[in-house]
């Protein structure tokens, strides 16, 4: 056991916890029902031993089991306890949010540039847009690079009064495979 002295209620709340805990830990991927009932005691538990201690989650998740590894963060990332704690919190914390859906804020501009190119014209005029686009971002080589990649693979979407898509994906491919090669080159 720890050397801390802890006040009975904490005691008492981690020695309830403990053994529900440590079964969940071994059983990860059988987890049903009892993660609805487990995850608010344990964010309880946590905020009360937060609250007490300041010290942070992994010691928490390591009093509730010694088999877990402390110093090896690789190590103690991997272990199912760890993993079942995080899953818990999350749980605990925002029940109901689902993963976010849709486009990341990069691959959203790659489509936006993407679609708009078509109306510059010319696969000229279409190079000068980038170059001119991606010197007002003052991003690094390698974030230009990177959204000149989600540019080159986005579908574009069908804006009133742009070419047709066939054509201008064609064109604005050309204009982005051109404008890196010319970017590598210099």
């Amino acid at each position: 056991m720890s050397s801390l002295r802890y006040s009975d209620k904490l005691k008492t709340a981690l020695d309830d916890l403990r053994p529900e805990f440590k079964e969940l830990g071994q059983s990860f991927a059988t987890l049903t029902k009892k993660r609805e009932d487990l995850a608010p005691a344990f964010h309880r538990t946590f905020l009360l031993w937060k609250r007490e201690t300041r010290r942070p989650f992994i010691a928490f998740i390591h009093e509730l089991d010694h088999s877990m590894p402390v110093s090896n963060r690789k190590a103690y990332r991997s272990h199912p306890s760890y993993r079942a704690a995080q899953y818990l919190q999350q749980l605990a914390v925002n029940p109901d949010e689902k993963k976010r859906r849709g486009l990341t804020p990069l691959a959203a501009l790659a489509l936006t540039i993407k679609s708009f190119l078509p109306l510059c014209g010319t696969q000229k005029a279409q190079k000068e847009a980038l170059e001119v686009i991606l010197a007002a971002t003052k991003w690094r080589d390698s974030d230009q690079g990177r959204l000149l990649t989600k540019i080159r693979r986005a579908r574009a979407v069908g804006l009133p009064g742009a070419p047709r898509l066939v054509e201008a994906a064609k064109s604005t491919k050309a204009a982005v495979v051109a404008f890196e090669r010319e970017r590598v080159a210099s």
